[in-house]
């Protein structure tokens, strides 16, 4: 785990935010950094090699997407700088979306 996923972990392990999230987690095909099956939600955290496959990244959230999979996208900075702020989100996200 890259220094901001392992911010991020400290707040989503353990079921934290009161669902189970897993880490680099297989989802069709692809990797994800976290993965939520109760709210069926993915979490990406996008270090400066990202900005290199941004059509990949694309594609990959379409292909979850189709699947009924939605991806939550934070910049490195973004968990480093304001890990409160984006598990704020986060929670908000899970209230959304999670499924009977």
């Amino acid at each position: 785990m890259s220094w901001p996923e392992k911010i991020l972990w400290k707040h989503l392990c353990s079921k934290k935010l009161g669902v189970w999230f897993y880490s680099q987690s297989l989802l069709y095909g692809y990797i994800v950094d976290f993965w939520c099956p109760k709210a069926w939600l993915a979490l990406e955290v996008d270090g400066k090699h990202h900005l290199n496959q941004v059509g990949y990244d694309k594609k990959r959230d379409a292909v979850l997407k189709k699947k009924g999979i939605e991806t939550m996208r934070f910049t490195a900075s973004q968990v480093n700088t304001n890990p409160a702020a984006v598990v704020a989100l986060i929670k908000g996200k899970i209230k959304r979306c999670i499924r009977s």
